[in-house]
């Protein structure tokens, strides 16, 4: 189970109509909505947008070939309308790239509302929006705190490309929005090595009053290459922080350092035994990254295997796949996992048997093929993902991932593809 910040930038916009979320479209649902943009009634056309963001974020339908319906529909009077949609093109992303120039223009809306989502948006076009970094990069300073905040998610999506944002990124670190402060330094991470000038500047939100905000502030120290003589012993006394999310991101960051946080050790190591599971598990991770004591850290992990939390059994899963063969003591728990009565934890368990075990592959097969039938879109794009991990080895699952590179949800065709890719021996990663 992959450790991730994405959740962090997604923004909870005020800004939406009361219609039920759409579960997904096909062509005759595409059809019906795009003509309930054209309707008189803008709750009809709030209704149509709002389900057509919904869809493209979800990524199960095609819109593709409705775009420049969708950019003509940006110029609607309603705010709604225009943010929803704006939103829809940039999940839709690159595929959409045409529409860039049309939801740009959105960033100078009146709506505070709309620049927000346009400027969230341009993120999910990637390096195609690079155009516009200057123009986020004003926004850092807009005055209403949601465009602020999605001004700086919007530069860590386009990425490396947007690097020049770092100083007005810094700056946000002191904002009085705690959102704002997340984004930043979520997106400072994305830049890694070129945002080492913020080092200093994030230290201090090691401390803040908001959780999520000291929880990514250790996650970002960790992807700066920032010098360990400055930040491991920070990093080593937030610890001791009340909130257990915050000690395992804590622990994840010391991890990166590697042989270079060694004097976190003695702290981690405690943490061990820490009241919660989930912080074990992570301070397992860690000790194992920094000092190599698999024989230390085993049992907290094969522990976690069997926790009441499907989040720690995963993550206990996925840090026993990392260390691969020497964890082989944890086996017979791991291959107990793959009669899990949670489906993900099942693949993750499959995944981590074949990094420990590489005989093991015939046993992990079934198991990831089940994965490819789940109903959940995730779980599928996992499952695909893992037996591409395995290469030519996993062709017996061609057939099985076959029809997933025309499944209704863009993640999954991608990953299907992507391990067909992989197996058949036709790509380089």
């Amino acid at each position: 189970m992959n450790r991730t910040a994405c959740a962090l930038f997604l923004l909870a916009f005020g800004l939406s109509a009361t219609a039920p979320r759409a579960p997904g479209a096909d062509a005759t649902d595409v059809k019906e909505l795009l003509a309930n943009l054209r309707k008189a009634d803008p709750t009809d056309r709030r209704k149509a947008a709002e389900a057509i963001s919904d869809i493209c974020k979800t990524g199960d339908g095609d819109f593709v070939a409705a775009v420049p319906a969708l950019v003509e529909a940006l110029k609607d009077r309603d705010a709604i309308v225009r943010g929803e949609l704006a939103e829809a093109l940039g999940f839709i992303g690159p595929d959409a790239k045409s529409a860039i120039p049309a939801v740009r223009a959105l960033l100078r809306d009146p709506i505070p509302e709309v620049r927000a989502k346009a400027a969230f948006a341009l993120g999910g076009f990637g390096d195609e929006a690079k155009a516009t970094v200057p123009d986020l990069i004003a926004l850092l300073k807009d005055r209403d705190e949601q465009v602020r905040a999605s001004a700086a998610a919007g530069l860590g999506e386009i990425g490396p490309a947007a690097k020049a944002a770092v100083p007005g990124l810094i700056g946000l670190l002191k904002d009085t929005d705690p959102e704002v402060r997340l984004n930043a330094a979520a997106t400072l991470g994305v830049f890694g090595g070129d945002a080492k000038s913020a080092d200093r500047a994030m230290l201090p939100l090691l401390k803040d009053r908001d959780e999520g905000v000291r929880g990514q502030a250790a996650e970002t120290l960790g992807k700066l290459g920032a010098d360990p003589k400055l930040v491991v012993p920070a990093l080593t006394s937030a610890l001791a922080d009340k909130h257990p999310g915050v000690r395992g991101d804590v622990a994840h960051a010391l991890a990166t350092f590697k042989d270079k946080a060694k004097s976190a050790v003695p702290a981690l190591t405690k943490m061990l035994k820490d009241t919660d599971h989930g912080v074990r598990v992570h301070a397992a991770e860690a000790v194992y990254e920094i000092d190599g004591n698999t024989k230390l850290v085993l049992p907290v992990l094969i522990e976690g295997l069997k926790h009441e939390d499907p989040f720690v059994r995963g993550d206990a899963a996925h840090t026993l796949g990392e260390i691969g063969p020497p964890a082989k003591d944890a086996l017979p728990a791991i291959r107990a996992a793959l009669r899990d009565e949670n489906p993900g934890i099942r693949v993750h368990a499959a995944e981590a048997l074949v990094k420990v075990d590489r005989a093991a592959v015939k046993d992990a097969l079934p198991v990831l093929v089940e994965g490819l039938k789940s109903t959940d879109k995730t779980l599928r794009s996992e499952a695909a993902e893992a037996l591409g991990g395995i290469g030519p080895e996993a062709r017996d699952a061609v057939p099985a991932l076959t029809p997933l590179t025309k499944d209704r949800n863009k993640d999954v065709r991608r990953s299907a593809s992507e391990a067909i890719r992989r197996i058949e021996g036709k790509t380089n990663r």
